[in-house]
């Protein structure tokens, strides 16, 4: 039998590194004993309630793919601390006919020992909202002694013995700089363009994290400007995760939120600091919303795939990307003209609505709908498939709530997930067949030359005439310009 290895530890600390070593180990003496072949070994360094591990991805991708015929895991919340996870690894192994073997022995799927399979996953989830909540109180009482109790320090801080100190770099310069310009009337964006093309690392580089950017933003200069941490107080406590098995975070009211003054060096003197507090909030009563033109969210730039901002002073669109970032990010510095564009697709459009007219175009146009008919009848039947699916697990839940395996609530909330995801789909579906129905037949192209032909009338593009038939429009930074239609054109290339 072809068997996948999974072993997690929460944390990178030397002693869980050792953890997985252990388990490793005992995976691979329980195959031998079995004559069980060991396809691959996952590992994760994350915690259980989380279902964004690279470990665990990659182990479900493979399954599918039918790698492997049974997964060892040493006890359930190795897998899963998160009952809605639990469940969905489970229904996925059931579908593609793989095994699950826990070394605690609460579950061998091969043996038939599955009936307490929602009665561990409710422990588990329960058992890490305990050890979160006890967590959570530890913390709270940390913070109200005025040590630091977060995950990673301010930007130009570093911890030691919970206590933040001023690091020894560059960057605690930099904060005062970012204050000073602020000050002195400089924009967040151009503060953080600034800091893009100077090279200066981010926040996140400078906290070593794997996903880090070397891209400034606007947000991160907000979040400098607003932090109280840089006048030597400690704020805590602002925010939670909404649950165990969630990243988000909400906000706490503020008799939630703990500060204490002076518990560290300052970089920046408070009366500065109360300075631009009183600045953002003046900005943010006068700020205005920015006016939507006409091909906002359907121009963007090819180079960098970033939206294309339209400038009054060069009446026209530039990139998003190279405006807000620099030449660093992207070199896209051309201005399209807004009427130019307008120009270029009515002449498109009308060049199509003669062309319609010739019977040689039409026999090619037809070709082309033949293609696309197959294309869309394949993707129908692949959505249809998954509509059955989704159904019969409807079913399963019903037995397995009948079995006791599933509480009520179970039942309801999967349910409810199901019928959301069937919506989904079914949405799609009519997509796929509105379509369908578009280039089934020679009517298409009269219907099409009817649309163009009201389009012609206007003279001019409208934003509803204008999303009607164009889906996306992209700009090179040698000023090309790639029309995309939302229905088939025999004028470009697909």
């Amino acid at each position: 039998m072809r068997c996948a290895v999974y072993a997690r530890v929460s944390t990178e600390m030397d002693s869980q590194r050792t953890s997985i070593d252990n388990q490793i180990g005992i995976f691979k003496n329980y195959a031998a004993e079995r004559d069980w072949e060991i396809v691959k070994i996952y590992t994760d360094k994350q915690s259980g309630t989380k279902g964004n591990r690279p470990g665990l991805k990659a182990l479900i991708e493979d399954g599918k793919a039918g790698m492997f015929d049974v997964i060892l895991a040493k006890e359930l919340s190795r897998l899963a601390r998160n009952g809605r996870l639990s469940y969905e690894l489970r229904d996925i192994c059931q579908f593609n006919n793989i095994h699950i073997v826990c070394l605690d022995n609460s579950i061998n799927s091969i043996e038939g020992n599955v009936q307490n399979f929602g009665l561990f996953a409710w422990l588990y989830e329960n058992e890490s909202a305990n050890s979160s909540r006890r967590n959570k109180q530890a913390k709270k009482v940390k913070a109200q002694r005025g040590l630091f109790v977060g995950s990673n320090p301010p930007y130009g801080y570093y911890s030691k013995d919970v206590v933040l100190k001023v690091r020894n770099d560059n960057t605690p310069d930099i904060v005062r700089w970012i204050f000073q310009e602020y000050l002195n009337g400089t924009g967040m964006d151009t503060i953080a363009k600034t800091l893009t093309e100077k090279g200066i690392p981010t926040p996140a580089q400078v906290a070593n994290k794997s996903n880090a950017s070397i891209l400034w933003h606007g947000t991160s200069i907000k979040g400098i400007l607003n932090n109280q941490h840089y006048c030597g107080d400690l704020v805590q406590g602002r925010t939670e995760t909404i649950s165990v098995t969630s990243s988000k975070r909400r906000e706490l009211c503020e008799e939630g939120v703990v500060i204490k003054e002076g518990t560290h060096e300052a970089i920046i003197p408070k009366e500065t600091f109360n300075a631009v507090q009183a600045m953002i909030q003046g900005r943010t009563r006068t700020a205005t919303a920015p006016k939507k033109h006409l091909f906002t969210n359907i121009l963007y730039c090819e180079e960098c795939q970033k939206g294309m901002w339209f400038k009054d002073n060069q009446k026209g669109y530039r990139c998003g990307g190279n405006i807000r970032h620099g030449d660093t990010f992207c070199l896209n510095k051309v201005a399209i003209r807004e009427k130019e564009l307008m120009h270029v697709i009515m002449e498109d459009l009308q060049t199509l609505f003669d062309s319609l007219k010739e019977e040689t175009f039409l026999n090619a146009l037809m070709n082309k709908l033949n293609i696309k008919k197959r294309n869309v009848v394949k993707e129908l039947e692949k959505v249809q498939s998954e509509i059955e699916t989704l159904r019969n697990k409807k079913l399963e839940y019903v037995d397995l709530y009948t079995e006791n395996v599933l509480t009520k609530e179970d039942l309801v909330e999967y349910r409810e997930l199901t019928d959301s995801k069937i919506k989904e789909l079914q949405t799609k579906k009519a997509e796929l067949n509105e379509k369908l129905q578009e280039c089934d037949n020679e009517d298409f192209a009269i219907n099409i030359g009817k649309k163009l032909k009201d389009v012609l009338h206007l003279k001019e593009l409208t934003p509803q005439v204008l999303h009607s038939l164009v889906e996306k429009v992209t700009c090179k930074n040698d000023g090309t310009v790639h029309i995309q239609y939302s229905f088939v054109n025999p004028l470009h290339e697909t």
